[in-house]
């Protein structure tokens, strides 16, 4: 149940660092982008964006965290070797093949190109790496 709770855990920081991030891009792209300007109309608050923004993606990377937490338990249960700096090497390889499913295709866009790349490698670092070890220490 540790694996879980650290899933959650960890998808709530991101989503702590994600939220104001979103916001503030957003608001500041609404000159050039239309889709900004749809969702984030000049001279919309930052703070009352980025509450929403947060509220969505509490809930959002809480529950991915939650579902990440349970396919760690259900790995570890059965096969729990280290590898790549990470008590389990399976679930990192996992968690590698996913971000890279999410990110190969939005690196063709060279508009959000540095942010994908920076998001995978976050995602990577935190659920690959960072939730095995959180978990480990609930032990």
């Amino acid at each position: 149940m540790a694996e879980v709770l650290a899933g959650f855990v960890i998808g709530y920081a991101i989503s702590l660092i994600v939220s104001p991030l979103a916001a503030w891009s957003l608001v500041s792209s609404n000159d050039r982008s239309g889709f900004a300007q749809r969702i984030a109309p000049p001279g919309t608050n930052v703070v009352a964006l980025s509450a929403v923004l947060h509220f969505a993606t509490v809930l959002l990377l809480t529950a991915l965290g939650m579902v990440l937490g349970m396919a760690l338990m259900g790995i570890e249960e059965r096969r729990s070797d280290g590898g790549i700096g990470s008590p389990n090497l399976v679930y990192t390889l996992i968690v590698v093949a996913l971000t890279a499913v999410m990110v190969i295709p939005a690196v063709a866009v060279p508009m959000i190109r540095r942010y994908a790349v920076i998001g995978g490698i976050v995602f990577v670092a935190l659920f690959g790496w960072a939730m095995p070890w959180l978990a480990t220490l609930g032990d």
